[in-house]
């Protein structure tokens, strides 16, 4: 008797394969997972782009109107202070239409407040000679800065660029917050920085992507990883079984029996 159940198509039968089952188990919770894992970056992003909506909307304030038990993440403002062109933060690696460059960083300091405040004043090109920074004209005196609150969101990858202690300026890192400010600068900082709107004093290049996959994208990214777990289980159950075989039987015996 032949033990293949292709060859018997008149029955559904099973010939499980081992070491094919194994690779399906540890697969398809793998599969669904990353599903459930893009969705949940849909709804992060989702709220990331109401939250940017909701602030956006908003006159912008000055420092002593604003509620620090809210949440501030992208909320107008315009802050009046001096900015020190002294100590000055070239974040390096920020690509703009392709062309390497860096966002200028300067500190802040408050009219009104002993706090100090991290401005993103916006990108400028580099050269392609490493050891020629950019000239950026300085901002003189007492000024009004317009921008938006921002906060470097969790989850990224920090990569470590050596840099412990600033020993000249200007200095060029790999990363900034304002939680690193606070040891590169040595100096307390306001919990948000303040990135500059391109018709504020001081500006250079700016505007920012609010996030850089957008929800639907992270929805597709989902859509595919199930997809792909249906088909795998589809393919095993082919693969262990005489399901094709057996079908085409039932198809053509239905037509037969129509005839």
């Amino acid at each position: 008797m032949n033990s293949d159940p292709h060859l018997n198509a008149k029955t559904f039968s099973w010939q499980p394969n081992a070491k094919l089952l194994l690779f399906v188990l540890l697969m398809t919770p793998l599969l669904i997972s990353l599903g459930y894992w893009q969705l949940d970056r849909a709804q992060e992003k989702r709220e990331i782009l109401a939250e940017f909506k909701a602030n956006q909307e908003s006159q912008p304030v000055g420092f002593e109107q604003l509620d620090v038990g809210l949440n501030l993440q992208y909320r107008q403002v315009q802050f009046v202070g001096e900015l020190d062109a002294s100590r000055r933060v070239l974040l390096d690696n920020r690509v703009r239409n392709g062309r390497p460059g860096y966002e200028i960083f300067e500190v802040l300091t408050l009219a009104t407040s002993k706090l100090k405040v991290l401005v993103n004043r916006g990108w400028v090109q580099a050269s392609l000679d490493r050891n020629q920074l950019p000239e950026i004209a300085p901002v003189l005196g007492q000024v009004k800065l317009r921008g938006t609150l921002y906060r470097v969101l969790k989850g990224g990858l920090q990569l470590d660029d050596g840099v412990r202690t600033v020993e000249s300026w200007p200095a060029r890192i790999g990363w900034i917050s304002t939680e690193r400010a606070t040891e590169v600068f040595a100096n307390d900082f306001f919990t948000y920085q303040l990135r500059l709107d391109s018709d504020s004093v001081g500006a250079l290049t700016t505007g920012w992507p609010t996030v850089s996959v957008q929800p639907e994208k992270h929805t597709a990214y989902a859509v595919q990883w199930f997809v792909m777990a249906i088909v795998l289980l589809l393919l095993t159950i082919n693969a262990n079984s005489n399901l094709a075989a057996w079908l085409k039987f039932k198809i053509a015996k239905t037509e037969s029996d129509a005839l």
